[in-house]
Order: C-alpha cells, then sequence, then structure tokens
C-alpha cells in the first residue's frame, strides 16, 4: 500500500538537489532567465559606481577646490540611480513572471499527480494537508523562486565587486576586506543550520493546523450535534499555540543575525578607518580613496543583510519542495500496464476468479470469492455490516486491486485494459454522493459535458428528479451549494442516478440506490429501475425486500465471503440458512433493512 504524504521513511533534502528539480521547471524560460541575469549584472555594476564618483569628488573637485563642476558629479549619480532602477524593475518584474510560470507548471503537474494516485493514497492522506501542500507550499516556493536567485546572484556579484575594486585602489585594504569574509561565511554557515529545521518544523506544524480547520468545516454539523465546540476550540488552540511556539523559536533565531550583521559591518567600518585614515595621513592613500572604500564598505550592509532572509526564504522553500516532491515521487499502485489495451464495448459478462483483498497486509476483507455473471444479469448483494460488499464492487473498476486472483469483463482481465476505457463503462451510484457547485445541468452532465438538454432529461425522468427540478425557478440551470447542500439526501441520490445514467454504462453498480428516498418516491423508482437495468449488467447493495427478490442472482456475503448464492425462491429453501434468517428477521419487512 501507498504511505500517505510525510509517511514512512524520512529522506534528506538539501538544497542543490531542490535546484536542480526546480531548474528542469525553468529550462524553458532560458531565454527570459538570461535577460534576468544580464539585467542583473548591469544592475550590480552601476551599484558600484557611486563611491567610485564620490572618490574622484573629493580628489579631484572638493580637495582642489574646482566646486564648479560638482554638479556634474551630482547628475552622473542620478542618471545612474534612475538607470539602476530600470535595470532593477526588468529583473524583479521578469524574476516574478518566471517564477509564477514555473510555479503554475508545478501546480498542474503535482494536481495530475494526486488525480493518479490510487484510493488506497486518499485513505492514508489527509485532505488539508494536501492543500496545504498544493497551494501554501508552492506559494513558498514561487516568492523564493522570484526573490531569492536574483538577489543571490547580485549579491554575490557586489561582494565580489568590491572585492575587486579594493584590491585594484590599494591591496593592503583589500586584503583586510578579506580578512573579514572568513567571519561572514562563518555567520551564514551558523546561521543556516540552525535556522533550516526549524523551518521544516514550522511547515509541518501549519500542515496540521491547517488539516484540523478544513476538518473541523466538514465535520462541522457532527461538532455542532454533539456540543462539542469547546472542545474542538481547546484542540485547534493547542495546535495553534504549537504553531506559533516554533514560529517564535525559528524567528528568534532569524533575530540574532541582524545584531550580527551590525557587528561585522561596524568591525570592518572601524578597521578601514583606523588603517586607511593612517594610510592617508601618510600620503600612501587619497581621502577620496579612504571615503569611496568606506562607502563600499557601507554597502556591504545590504547583501550581508539579505542573507539572513534568503537562507529564510531558502529554508522555507527547501521544506516546501520536500513536501511537494514526496508527493510527486509517489506511484499509483493502481495503474495501466505497458500493454495495456482499451476495453471494447462491454456485453456484460464479468467473472471473479479466486479472489481476495486486504486494506492492511495480513488482514483480508475478501477471501477467495468466485463469482460469474452473464450480460443483464442483475446481482444483488447481501450481508452485515463490514462483510465486504462496497470492496467487492469497488475491485471492478480497479479503485483497489486484488492481492490474489484475477477479474474478467468479457473475458479480458481488467489488470490489462486501460484504466480509462474500463471507468468509462463501468457507472457507480453511491450511498453518500457527492456534487459540485454547479448548476443541475452542470452536475448531471458531468460525465458527458457535450450532453443535449433532451438526453439530460431523459435521464432525470428515469432517476424520478425531473419534476422537483421543473418546480424550481431557474429549472436545470439552478445552482446548487457547495456538496449540494441545498437539495435533500434523496434528491441528491437522484441526481448522482441521473449523471451516472447519462453515460450510458455498460456495467452499473449501485450502492444503496434508494437509501436516502421516501416511499412514494421508492415505488416510483421501482419502476424506474427495471428500465434501468434493462439489457445491462447491474450490481446492486441493497436493504430493500423489492431489489433483493427481483435480482436473478444474490450472493451472501460474511466475513469476506460468498457463503451461499442463488435467486430469491433457492436462497429461502435452505434450511437454516444465512439468508433465511435475514428475510425472517428483516427482509419480511417490505420497508425493513438489513442490520
Amino acid at each position: 500500500m501507498n504511505k500517505g504524504p510525510g509517511k514512512g521513511k524520512k529522506r534528506k533534502s538539501p538544497m542543490l538537489p531542490t535546484l536542480l528539480r526546480l531548474g528542469s521547471y525553468a529550462r524553458k524560460h532560458s531565454v527570459k532567465i538570461l535577460g534576468v541575469m544580464t539585467a542583473v549584472f548591469i544592475s550590480t555594476a552601476l551599484g558600484l559606481v557611486p563611491p567610485w564618483l564620490i572618490r574622484y569628488g573629493i580628489d579631484n573637485m572638493i580637495m582642489t577646490g574646482n566646486i564648479e563642476r560638482l554638479w556634474i558629479i551630482a547628475v552622473i549619480m542620478v542618471g545612474t540611480a534612475l538607470l539602476k532602477g530600470f535595470f532593477d524593475f526588468v529583473k524583479s518584474y521578469v524574476s516574478e513572471f518566471i517564477a509564477q510560470s514555473i510555479i503554475h507548471d508545478i501546480r498542474v503537474k503535482l494536481y495530475e499527480h494526486l488525480n493518479k494516485l490510487s484510493f488506497s493514497f486518499y485513505d492514508e492522506s489527509r485532505t488539508g494537508d494536501l492543500m496545504a501542500r498544493i497551494t501554501t507550499d508552492t506559494d513558498t516556493l514561487r516568492n523564493f523562486l522570484g526573490r531569492v536567485s536574483s538577489f543571490v546572484t547580485e549579491n554575490i556579484l557586489t561582494i565580489i565587486g568590491i572585492l575587486i575594486i579594493m584590491l585594484f585602489w590599494d591591496y593592503r585594504l583589500g586584503l583586510l576586506y578579506i580578512m573579514i569574509l572568513p567571519l561572514m561565511v562563518f555567520g551564514m554557515y551558523m546561521y543556516s543550520s540552525r535556522v533550516r529545521p526549524m523551518f521544516r518544523k514550522v511547515r509541518k506544524r501549519f500542515a496540521k493546523l491547517t488539516e484540523m480547520v478544513q476538518e473541523n468545516f466538514v465535520g462541522m454539523e457532527v461538532i455542532k450535534l454533539f456540543g462539542r465546540e469547546e472542545q474542538q476550540e481547546k484542540k485547534f488552540n493547542k495546535q495553534n499555540r504549537e504553531y506559533v511556539d516554533i514560529s517564535i523559536k525559528a524567528s528568534k533565531v532569524s533575530a540574532l543575525w541582524m545584531p550580527y550583521v551590525h557587528f561585522l559591518i561596524g568591525l570592518s567600518t572601524a578597521l578601514i578607518v583606523w588603517y586607511g585614515g593612517r594610510l592617508v595621513i601618510e600620503g600612501d592613500i587619497s581621502l577620496g580613496m579612504l571615503a569611496g572604500i568606506i562607502s563600499y564598505i557601507a554597502m556591504l550592509t545590504r547583501p550581508v543583510r539579505q542573507t539572513g532572509m534568503m537562507i529564510n526564504l531558502s529554508s522555507q522553500a527547501t521544506a516546501a519542495s520536500e513536501r511537494i516532491f514526496n508527493v510527486m515521487d509517489m506511484s499509483p499502485e493502481v495503474k495501466d500496464a505497458p500493454d495495456a489495451h482499451g476495453l471494447p464495448p462491454v456485453r456484460g459478462r464479468v467473472e471473479y476468479k479466486d479472489v481476495s483483498f486486504s486494506y492492511k497486509k495480513g488482514k483480508r476483507v475478501l477471501n477467495c470469492i468466485d463469482i460469474e455473471v452473464e450480460p443483464g444479469e442483475t446481482v444483488a448483494i447481501v450481508g452485515p455490516t463490514g462483510s465486504g460488499k462496497s470492496t467487492l464492487l469497488h475491485l471492478l473498476p480497479r479503485f483497489y486491486d486484488p492481492d490474489e486472483g484475477k477479474i474478467l469483463i468479457d473475458g479480458h482481465d481488467i489488470k490489462n485494459v486501460t484504466i480509462d476505457s474500463l471507468r468509462k463503462q463501468v457507472g457507480i451510484v453511491l450511498q453518500h454522493t457527492f456534487l459540485f457547485g454547479a448548476s443541475i445541468r452542470e452536475n448531471i452532465s458531468y460525465g458527458r459535458p457535450d450532453a443535449s438538454m433532451e438526453d439530460i432529461i431523459r435521464c432525470a425522468k428515469i432517476a424520478q428528479i425531473h419534476d422537483f427540478i421543473g418546480s424550481l425557478p431557474l429549472g436545470y440551470e439552478t445552482p446548487i451549494g457547495e456538496r449540494g447542500v441545498d437539495i435533500s439526501g434523496g434528491q441528491r441520490q437522484r441526481l448522482a442516478m441521473a449523471r451516472v445514467l447519462l453515460t450510458d454504462p455498460g456495467l452499473l453498480i449501485l450502492d444503496e440506490p434508494t437509501s436516502s428516498v421516501d416511499v412514494e418516491t421508492e415505488d416510483r423508482m421501482q419502476e424506474a429501475m427495471k428500465e434501468v437495468t434493462k439489457d445491462r449488467t447491474t450490481f446492486v447493495i441493497s436493504h430493500r425486500l423489492w431489489t433483493v427478490r427481483n435480482a436473478d442472482k444474490i450472493l451472501v456475503l460474511k466475513d469476506g465471503e460468498i457463503v451461499e448464492r442463488g435467486d430469491h425462491e433457492e436462497l429461502l429453501q435452505i434450511e437454516d440458512g444465512f439468508y433465511r434468517k435475514i428475510y425472517q428477521h428483516v427482509l419480511k419487512d417490505k420497508r425493513g433493512d438489513l442490520p
């Protein structure tokens, strides 16, 4: 079985492999990336010009008393600032465009991959956690790609540019600058090693907080029914406090970076003033050069300060990418075989051959199931709760694959046909239906968006929902609230039935199709069901007498095994039979339900 995201053996996800993987999404933007790098290079070069102008102005104008031409230096500085601003705009805008494009591709690929993963993955995953990965985590990556990538390049170029200029101006002051670099590197290393694990914990805590909020909103009806609002508030407060606490710890480490940055800049400036001032007094360098070098040291404040922010963003991006790529690296358990072929239009013969299945290893839900169903037959499946009725039918469209045995449709092993061609010919009406927040027409035509209005109405009539739809002011264009909360359970179920019938499946699975309808509607649906199942192989899980009694075959499941099979009359003839006991205690009441 696939383990849900974040479960199983933890993997190390350093920054370099993350960058290399993100690079595969950036290849198609290579021209734009080259443009950004060019803008960064020009912007950095222009940023290094002002201290050079300060040196020239002091040495050649202020010290010589040539104040008439100072305006030229001022104009050049303003022009340089404007030009740098233009290239900064290009850098920021194009970087954000590239980042948004890359994250768009990652989100699409992640969503597509989530759609391909098997039901077992969703059995073990939390909706809130998956939502956080596809929204919050991808947005963290976007922030990293849009800002850090260009900042890193610009800051590295700035530090190297200042070093080259200082060595060119005076090698002694350049060597003094080099002596300070190890302190910068050491500080960056210590900061990164401490903050990165913390941000990984922050991401995990945030995901848990999101999970709880999503779960509470979905289960609000149950929470209010049992009066558990106060208890859920306490649980939320606990999760929220844990998230805040770890965030504060990470912020504490981040806050220590700025004092360290100011210490480095202060130390550098003090050394330059002390040693450079001596060189000025001794006549080895000019006052303008010393002022220019002090200006360059001051310029280091921004790249060194931004290093903390970049490490923060990089750490968050590493944690986010780990969570994203962890899901994307998962393989679906149920997938097409390499040589899979399309399933031809089915006639309806279905065979289960020695099929066994378990959700968890060592605990079988189905054991050695053998079934043969002829085309057009209706098969009713009865049995106590937990006997494996729904699981048995979920294997037919390959929601899961059996541990042992095989399932054949018209002689085709369903593992050898494409999943898409299989599921297009298997229609399922579940007991608990899901409807989208769209119009009634859109919900019914979900499986066939191009269906004509006549076909939609025809299926709605079969499902006994057309009259209700006609009574609504907007008819088939009436919008349905989220999950269909604006209509009753029986109406949702009948809409779901119309939706399945519109696809005209060769095989039909009905899991308690009339569990939420009233007695009057059920009587009308009995006749409708005869038309629905006509000339179509149908499997029905039902606790209703009329469905069971009219079935061609009845399978009685108990503890994952078929203990009896036959039609209604045959099974009643079995002395002390399980089906006969069910009938005597429950089914004899026409409106009764199985235990």
